[in-house]
């Protein structure tokens, strides 16, 4: 079976992170507005720095009480040089830190911006693709880039999403109405264009599963300033299809992580979310268990107070290895959610 991850904004680049950290685990990769890995600590020759601060509290390359801007991977795509990237990478896999880049060789890759995003400027996410495409057997075959559909920074989705695409002051808002089912074409691509069409969602299949037994001590919820806090709600949700609840099967199913961005740490925003992007309606009919991992608020920063993944260093140095806080949790909730073999509570949802 197979194990695939995605999000977007700040769960895309953490989902990139987690695919590079465990390339030999994870097999593709759905990324919407994604960032280039590690590229939020690396200063690039043409980066202007500015005076520590807690955003990006670790920065490689610069000079002792310096740092650079947050977001500048985004906000100036052109400083970024992805062979600098890329060699970082290379020395974690010679430092032990990640799984051997080789295991990227047969990855498939569908990333997307939207023309009208402000938050990733146009030529961020195609940074993302070339320092991917080093790695791959036949990047243009098994990387699919999507930069025309008129959108602002969300997943674009097709129904009922009461937000159209990319009008202005709604151009930020996570999923807008654009007639595009990026759920489905990114799962094919993914998976395979052979993927039955999507159905109906069956709400009995979603359900609340404890997230504690993957974070134990390193979640202290009354400890904000606690460095290595995983930052994980109690409860995260899981859809599995009604085929993937059948005892005795001999078919295996496929598992696809989902990452929220920020700003999900607000009553019921997390819920219409998973919902709503249409991931469950093409699990449904295609053996796909999803996997939605959830943040709360936590730590002294903007963006983890914004309920947002660590993607800056907010954990140290080496918070995109495999060891990081946030990304061995993950790898413990894939284990035993890929398995169906939940040490927690499920709960209806």
């Amino acid at each position: 079976s197979r194990v695939a991850v995605g999000g977007l904004s700040s769960g895309a680049d953490f989902a990139v992170q987690f695919h590079v950290a465990h390339s030999e685990m994870v097999s593709g990769l759905a990324g919407f507005a994604p960032q280039p890995y590690r590229c939020a600590v690396q200063r690039f020759s043409k980066d202007p720095l500015e005076d520590s601060n807690p955003n990006v509290p670790h920065c490689t390359g610069c000079e002792e009480g310096k740092t650079i801007a947050y977001d500048h991977c985004l906000q100036t795509p052109e400083v970024v040089d992805v062979t600098l990237l890329q060699a970082a990478a290379q020395d974690y896999v010679t430092r032990g830190l990640i799984d051997n880049l080789t295991h990227l060789a047969r990855a498939r890759l569908y990333i997307y911006r939207g023309t009208k995003d402000p938050n990733c400027l146009s030529r961020s996410v195609e940074n993302t693709r070339d320092f991917f495409a080093q790695f791959l057997e036949n990047a243009s075959s098994q990387i699919l880039i999507e930069v025309a559909i008129p959108s602002g920074h969300a997943i674009p989705v097709t129904g009922r999403v009461p937000w159209p695409c990319g009008l202005p002051p709604l151009h930020i808002l996570p999923l807008q109405n654009c007639a595009y089912d990026a759920a489905g074409i990114a799962l094919r691509h993914i998976f395979g264009h052979d993927l039955a069409d999507p159905g109906d969602v069956v709400w009995s299949s979603l359900k609340w599963f404890d997230q504690e037994p993957f974070y134990g001590d390193n979640n202290n919820d009354n400890d904000d300033n606690n460095d290595l806090d995983v930052g994980l709600a109690r409860w995260g949700l899981v859809y599995i299809p009604e085929s993937c609840k059948q005892q005795g099967s001999n078919e295996t199913c496929d598992l696809f992580v989902s990452f929220h961005g920020c700003g999900f740490v607000f009553p019921g925003t997390f819920e219409y979310l998973v919902t709503q992007q249409h991931w469950n309606n093409w699990a449904e009919t295609n053996r796909i268990v999803v996997l939605y991992p959830r943040l709360r608020s936590h730590g002294l920063t903007m963006s983890q107070q914004n309920g947002c993944w660590h993607v800056n260093g907010q954990t140290g140095p080496d918070y995109a290895t495999r060891s990081a806080p946030q990304m061995l949790a993950i790898r413990k909730m894939i284990e035993q959610v890929h398995a169906l073999k939940f040490q927690g509570s499920i709960l209806p949802f």
